[in-house]
């Protein structure tokens, strides 16, 4: 096992530490994050191998696989820090622990193309990508080696740096190193139909993201619609076609990733919002911006948090948007935020 503390438990040494900490100046909630991060043209490489020996004081730590899940996705990637790694370039080489979190706090698909039901973090982690933590046996580790492996977070959290330079050599670290770590796709793992719904899935995404912003973490995949076409309307061949992310509005937001107009009236409507009754954006002056190459080349995007933060809803790994328009999550509708499959 990794470790045995719960977020509870490790909440309440937090408590017990800070009074013995003179160090500590402040009045933060426990675990949580406050200190600025860089811009995304401000990470070097030595700032990078920094913050995975920091992620690694996380991951090697004495909390069992759910508690350390909940300490990197809302603890650690907060929002800010999400948004300014997830833009870096793809020639960027990550540090491997850095890769995954990143990976993991997305949902654009992995290398195989799409994330399976069912994969926890920990398979994610070990059995895909061969990321070892440090062990803790439960017959022979005492609390005093919990306590002095939950350290690492706990001055990291002192001072309120997610970059903290005083973090020691970590175990395994070396293993991090870019180019260090093989492994073995797995892509029997994926079937073909779930990678066609990966693609399509992100194109919903990036259709938001350009258009209406989207949330930078969700919960759960995103669902494609779509809806059978009445049969009083004129023949499908002689409809305006649009796909992309100045398709009408409403289709945007319902991921519909085809926006169907029949050519039977001076007024244009879609064939999705007469199925749904409800008044249609669709605007035939908008200009398709799928010709810009950052559309389908985006550096990295949507962030998937599998866990509880609160009241922010959301995801977002290696595809990615371009980040240009965000909303924050209160402003979502409730049919939006239905439109997301946890992986866990």
């Amino acid at each position: 096992m990794v470790g045995t503390w719960t977020e509870k438990h490790t909440q309440k040494y937090f408590r017990a530490a800070v009074k013995k900490r003179v160090d500590f100046i402040g009045t933060r909630k426990h675990l949580e994050f406050t200190d600025q991060v860089p811009p995304t043209h401000e990470w070097t490489a030595e700032l990078l191998e920094q913050f995975n020996r920091n992620l690694r004081g996380v991951y090697n730590g004495p909390f069992d696989w759910e508690t350390t899940e909940v300490l990197l996705m809302k603890y650690i990637m907060t929002d800010d820090l999400l948004n300014s790694l997830k833009n870096l370039s793809k020639d960027v080489a990550l540090p491997h622990l850095v890769r995954l979190v990143l990976d993991w706090a997305c949902w654009d698909p992995p290398e195989e193309g799409a994330w399976p039901p069912g994969l926890s973090m920990r398979r994610y982690f070990m059995k895909w990508r061969h990321c070892e933590p440090l062990n803790f046996k439960s017959d022979t580790s005492t609390d005093v080696d919990m306590e002095q492996a939950a350290n690492a977070l706990l001055d990291m959290w002192i001072a309120n740096d997610r970059l903290y330079a005083d973090t020691p050599v970590q175990y395994r670290e070396a293993e991090d190193v870019p180019g260090v770590t093989q492994y073995k796709l797995r892509m029997q793992d994926v079937t073909d139909e779930q990678r066609r719904e990966a693609a399509e899935a992100l194109e919903a995404y990036l259709n938001q993201e350009w258009r209406c912003g989207a949330p930078l973490q969700m919960k759960a995949w995103i669902k494609v619609r779509s809806y059978k076409r009445p049969e009083n309307l004129p023949p499908a061949e002689n409809d305006t076609v649009i796909r992309g992310p100045y398709m009408c509005l409403q289709c945007v937001k319902a991921c519909i990733l085809e926006c169907r107009v029949p050519n039977d009236t001076e007024l244009p409507k879609c064939v999705s919002c007469r199925v749904r009754k409800i008044k249609c954006a669709y605007q035939t002056e908008l200009v398709d911006p799928r010709a810009d190459p950052a559309f389908f080349n985006p550096p990295r995007a949507l962030s998937k948090a599998l866990v509880s933060q609160g009241s922010s809803t959301g995801p977002s790994s290696s595809a990615g948007a371009s980040g240009s328009a965000k909303r924050t999550a209160d402003t979502l509708s409730e049919e939006e935020r239905e439109v997301k499959h946890t992986r866990s």
